[in-house]
């Protein structure tokens, strides 16, 4: 909603049209999801909002391909001065559904954001996940969703094809620069 400014002569709405190639969202969960964080995060409407406006291609990781890759435990065994040890160890002592469970060590947790960041830079489309095509994301301002069939729109969402076992020791490995 945005408009030009002395950064840009553009608004928002026409700089993301003319900037971004795909939009690859970690948010929702497929078929259909109820209240989903990442959709809705306290601000009711912002996500169904966002959605309706926007006209570059969207593809989905829903909460369904990061839960059960598990990735954390590993950076146990580097260098407590690395920045990804001192993160990690972070989350594990603090975030709410994990500090309960913490007993000096860092702890695997669900790989969301890895995931996105894994289809953005390396894709994978058939290798770690496939990709369901022919419909939209139909999104409620309290961030229910369902995917709805359909012929019209240029959104996807990713199915899990690789093992999260599988899939956990890539992310890590990536993080540790191991590639």
């Amino acid at each position: 909603n945005s408009t030009a400014d002395e950064y840009s002569p553009l608004s928002g709405k026409e700089l993301v049209e003319k900037k971004v190639k795909k939009f690859v969202v970690m948010g929702g969960k497929f078929p259909a999801g109820k209240e989903e964080w990442n959709f809705n995060g306290n601000m009711p409407n912002v996500t169904k909002d966002v959605f309706d406006k926007l006209r570059a291609p969207v593809v989905f990781l829903g909460y369904e391909i990061g839960f059960p890759i598990k990735t954390g435990k590993v950076f146990n065994t580097i260098d407590t001065n690395i920045p990804l040890y001192t993160g990690f160890m972070h989350f594990s002592q603090n975030a709410p559904w994990m500090k309960n469970n913490f007993n000096g060590e860092i702890l695997d947790n669900a790989s969301y954001d890895q995931t996105a960041v894994l289809f953005a830079v390396r894709e994978g489309l058939g290798i770690f996940w496939n990709e369901v095509i022919g419909g939209y994301l139909e999104i409620d301002k309290n961030g229910d969703n369902r995917w709805i069939q359909s012929e019209r729109g240029n959104q996807s969402y990713l199915v899990l094809k690789e093992s999260p076992k599988e899939i956990a020791t890539l992310i890590e490995k990536l993080m540790l620069g191991d590639f």
